[in-house]
């Protein structure tokens, strides 16, 4: 069974900017975001039981509990599915 994600801590807001979403923080904030990501890249999708095939380990930041400003939700997720490695069929690469 996996370990729940790091949780957030100090202070961290995500926002638009005109044509681009601005993510800034205390240190302790952006900290807390890094440990996060690094959960989320370094967690073995394949040891998690009940997780279904192509299923992507993700996290949820909820506004006003989890980032002082933002949207109603922003996801974190990894691109590559259990089982098989696929990403998604929306996914360009660049």
């Amino acid at each position: 069974m996996p370990m729940d994600h790091p949780v957030l801590a100090g202070h961290v807001e995500i926002s638009y900017d005109k044509d681009k979403i601005v993510i800034a923080g205390d240190p302790e904030g952006l900290n807390s975001l890094a440990d996060m990501l690094h959960w989320l890249a370094a967690i073995d999708q394949e040891s998690i039981e009940g997780m279904p095939d192509g299923y992507r380990e993700h996290i949820h930041l909820d506004s006003g509990t989890h980032i002082s400003y933002g949207p109603e939700e922003t996801e974190i997720c990894r691109l590559d599915g259990k089982g098989n490695g696929s990403f998604p069929s929306h996914y360009k690469s660049t």
